[in-house]
């Protein structure tokens, strides 16, 4: 099993704003560095504050849609749009209709483990 950092809200936002995980951490880390700020943080982050960093490279607009992942992607997103998703308690980007995280790189919403979870925060992000 691959061995990943609970770093999901900087990994799906640096695949919204096209930069690296460690650039977003940075940002993180710049936008609050009393709760992001310390050597030790590995990546754990709230909805709030990847909304924040989001809406300083673009526009996260919240969606009122939910349903499991598989379901939401079918139905609520189009191919070229880009969404930020939380999924039980995990982070994920929507590109294309596709799943990025800091687990997958561009897999199919039916194929990923969470696609029968249910999306708990849903944004629009247009940068």
């Amino acid at each position: 099993m691959k061995s990943v950092k609970p770093n999901c809200g900087p990994s799906s936002v640096a695949h919204l704003i096209g930069v690296s995980v460690e650039e977003s951490m940075s940002k993180f880390a710049a936008a609050n560095p009393k709760r992001y700020g310390g050597k030790r943080w590995q990546g754990y982050s709230y909805v709030t504050d990847c909304v924040n960093v989001l809406n300083k490279h673009g526009k996260a607009d919240e969606m009122a849609e939910r349903g499991s992942l598989k379901s939401f992607v079918e139905k609520h997103t189009t191919k070229s749009g880009t969404y930020f998703l939380r999924v039980g308690g995990h982070f994920i980007a929507i590109k294309n209709q596709k799943v990025y995280d800091n687990w997958f790189d561009g897999a199919d919403p039916a194929d990923c483990k969470w696609s029968r979870k249910r999306v708990t925060h849903a944004y629009r992000f247009t940068a």
